[in-house]
């Protein structure tokens, strides 16, 4: 069975963003914050002695950077997916702001992740969240373990729970996803 090691990447310098009015994916440009650095290498620390032979990264700055720190800490190839992206709040890649992003996570968790049966909204449904992200991981399924350096939102989409910045949790795809 494929195990997957999904890490949380460290936190982001989200304040430049705020500050530059960055808007749609540039958002997703700013680094690490020092602090997330330090998570970065506390999780290469945590994940040391883990079996993984690839790091596998989505391409968003801070997952990337988080990635590098791991790869690098762990000798491991990286290689980069494009869809192991954040979810998406704004399917117009047009909000400037943390506050259209929280509005909509607001909203997506008062219809239960899900749009409303014929009712679609302008952020990313978990569902195609999960189905982007396991047509990912069944690629490398032939892998014993891989460290799946992504976000919050992918990480809850497939295992319904919720990880902190720098942290990982054990994933296994089900039998019935071979």
């Amino acid at each position: 069975m494929a195990t997957f090691i999904l890490v949380r990447h460290g936190t982001a310098r989200y304040d430049l963003a705020e500050a530059r009015r960055l808007r749609g994916g540039m958002r997703d440009w700013v680094p690490l914050s020092p602090r997330g650095v330090t998570e970065a290498g506390a999780a290469a620390d945590r994940l040391r002695h883990a079996p993984a032979r690839l790091v596998l990264s989505s391409p968003l700055t801070r997952a990337l950077q988080t990635a590098a720190v791991i790869s690098r800490a762990l000798d491991l190839p990286l290689a980069v997916e494009f869809d192991l992206h954040e979810w998406l709040p704004d399917l117009t890649q047009a909000y400037d702001s943390s506050a259209v992003a929280l509005a909509a996570a607001a909203e997506m968790a008062r219809c239960g992740g899900e749009w409303p049966e014929g009712q679609p909204r302008g952020w990313e449904p978990l569902s195609q969240v999960r189905r982007r992200v396991l047509d990912v991981l069944h690629r490398y399924s032939d892998q014993d373990h891989t460290i799946v350096v992504c976000h919050g939102t992918v990480i809850e989409a497939l295992t319904g729970r919720s990880v902190a910045c720098g942290e990982h949790t054990v994933y296994q795809l089900p039998s019935s996803d071979l």
